[in-house]
């Protein structure tokens, strides 16, 4: 993950990316206020600048979209009944950016807050050649996921509150050679390291509502959840590898040809996978170059 930089007093800035790559990117930053408390539904402006040891060019600028959420994490009680707890809000600042070349990059933040606006922050970051997370246009790996014909209760592989039992009666790999576009959300609810697993879940669950029968949906849980719930430790599940994934959660949207038309990693809106899956719907196909890296 890239690093944050020396920051100007008042603001902090704090990719929120696990990696950048050569293309076009969805960049996403969260602020932090002198008192280390999230800065939420801020006016925020971004420049780029590509550096060369001591030089930089400016490369690019963007006006930032805020989305806010309601961070949550779930728990399982020894009865078996799961509970939806709150975790504070949470918000982060989203813009396209299209990365040129690799190499050592900054950002520089202005954020304005009401009447208050705080001077430029910068942050230093990596932009890949190549992300390690499966590319836009490549083939949907073929993963092996669990389903219902796999447990007994949908509970041993799903940590929703509620989970949606028609997210898990294929594996990505039917999904994907389905014939059909398809949507795969990496996200646990109970053991996301971030704690906004559950709010993204919540918004492609919304999504499921609004599609499904034209679109396949497939949730995996990143880690092995019977060694999660046990105490022993988070252990990725072989499709978490096999896609390339660092963090969670991840929302891929897959046309009916099996490759991947977009990506999101951490929060996304409906607005944006609706954008996204639209195109889908309309051709069955997409153009392999469009969408978002991240």
């Amino acid at each position: 993950p890239a690093a944050t930089d020396t920051t100007t007093p008042g603001v902090s800035p704090i990719i929120v990316n696990s990696e950048l790559a050569v293309g076009e990117n969805r960049f996403m930053i969260g602020l932090l206020s002198s008192e280390n408390e999230e800065i939420v539904g801020a006016a925020v402006a971004f420049r780029f600048f590509k550096l060369d040891g001591d030089q930089q060019e400016l490369r690019e600028e963007a006006q930032a979209t805020p989305i806010t959420l309601e961070k949550t994490y779930t728990h399982t009680h020894e009865d078996g009944t799961v509970e939806t707890h709150e975790a504070g809000e949470s918000g982060v600042y989203v813009a396209a950016v299209r990365f040129d070349e690799p190499g050592q990059w900054r950002v520089e933040v202005t954020a304005t807050v009401g009447d208050v606006t705080y001077d430029p922050a910068p942050a230093g970051f990596e932009v890949l050649e190549e992300s390690a997370s499966v590319a836009i246009g490549a083939p949907a790996p073929l993963s092996e996921t669990l389903t219902l014909n796999d447990v007994e209760d949908v509970a041993e592989i799903d940590t929703s509150n509620p989970p949606i039992p028609e997210m898990h009666t294929m594996t990505i790999a039917e999904a994907v050679t389905s014939g059909r576009p398809s949507v795969i959300i990496f996200a646990t609810p109970a053991f996301c390291l971030s704690r906004i697993c559950g709010p993204t879940k919540d918004v492609v669950d919304d999504l499921f509502k609004q599609y499904n029968g034209e679109v396949n949906f497939v949730h995996v849980e990143p880690y092995e959840l019977d060694k999660a719930r046990s105490g022993e430790g988070l252990f990725a599940v072989p499709a978490f590898s096999e896609w390339g994934l660092q963090s969670e959660p991840w929302v891929f949207l897959v046309d009916s040809e099996g490759n991947i038309a977009a990506k999101f990693e951490a929060v996304v809106t409906m607005d944006e996978l609706t954008e996204a899956l639209t195109p889908l719907l309309d051709t069955g196909d997409t153009d392999s170059g469009s969408g978002f890296r991240y």
